[in-house]
């Protein structure tokens, strides 16, 4: 979110890398790097202050170029904070930096209705498809659906699902859901991230809470096959129901301070491993490692002491 305070530190220190520095090094290490974009684009010299609606300076943007994003979803409850039209000057000037944009579409055709081969990216042989989802398309909290951004429908889901499947190998699903400031996803989280993955998606990247929450390991219902009728083992898929915050000036709790990288390896096709890599932000704008001790604070919230996923 590179509006509000955070435009105004950036504006101060005459460095849009400044939300990044401490995080950039890992983030361009990556093949794929992926983020949430909580604010459409905006080719004003205008900076907004404060308030619920949201602006992104293009020259702000700068930082997120420069830190190797790959992919971002523009499907969440701030995507028409700057109109119609400016949904479509956001997928265009991200495509123009080589940023995949999912979630949105630049009409008022329903996002589907894109070439899914836009939503694909190869690397080292292995095609990873992305797609992007929100409880709502507007910032008043309140559920909602548009044909210019992707909302959570369990049917359409699964047919984007379906149609992707044709075109990638390893699907991964941004779902911009839940109950802010909560610790544990609601109903609506759960059902369609268990939905993505019975459907076919192997990773689901939660966000909106605003806190971290649970972690879930997700094997689909197990199906009855193979020699004699015995249970095949059913697939496995990885739920992060909300990753926190990451760049974001919401500096007035812990909670709101804390927030979750995570660094995914992939062997051929498979998931091999999953890595939690939990950040704090300081200075209303930037996020950096957590310390030791911070970092077990965090973990413990959801749970666990460890970084290390067991996908097992």
């Amino acid at each position: 979110m590179l509006s509000r305070n955070v435009s105004s530190k950036i504006e101060q220190a005459k460095n849009p890398d400044l939300p990044f520095e401490a995080t950039q090094k890992l983030l361009n290490s990556a093949d794929i790097t992926f983020g949430n974009l909580e604010c459409p684009l905006s080719d004003s010299d205008i900076r907004i202050r404060e308030g619920l609606v949201f602006r992104c300076l293009v020259a702000d943007f700068v930082g997120v170029i420069n830190s190797s994003f790959d992919v971002l979803s523009t499907a969440n409850n701030h995507s028409f904070d700057q109109g119609s039209d400016n949904i479509a000057f956001t997928i265009d000037y991200l495509k123009s930096q080589g940023i995949l944009p999912v979630g949105t579409a630049r009409s008022l055709s329903p996002p589907r209705e894109r070439e899914m081969t836009e939503e694909v990216i190869e690397r080292n042989g292995i095609r990873f498809g992305f797609l992007g989802y929100s409880y709502s398309a507007h910032n008043d909290g309140k559920f909602s659906t548009d044909p210019q951004v992707a909302t959570m429908d369990i049917s359409q889901l699964k047919t984007d699902i379906a149609e992707l499947k044709t075109k990638s190998d390893v699907i991964i699903v941004s779902m911009h859901a839940g109950a802010e400031y909560t610790r544990h996803p609601n109903q609506m989280q759960t059902d369609f991230a268990h939905a993505a993955i019975d459907a076919g998606a192997d990773i689901i990247l939660g966000h909106h809470p605003h806190w971290i929450q649970d972690v879930e390991v997700y094997s689909p219902p197990q199906a009855w096959g193979g020699v004699g009728g015995e249970v095949v083992e059913s697939r496995k898929g990885l739920i992060f129901y909300s990753l926190g915050n990451f760049v974001f000036d919401q500096m007035w709790s812990q909670d709101t301070r804390e927030g979750l990288m995570v660094k995914l390896e992939f062997t051929d096709k498979e998931l091999k491993s999953a890595e939690l890599i939990p950040i704090v932000i300081d200075n209303y704008c930037c996020p950096r490692l957590a310390d030791e001790k911070e970092k077990q604070s965090i973990l413990l919230k959801i749970n666990t002491t460890s970084t290390l996923i067991n996908l097992k």
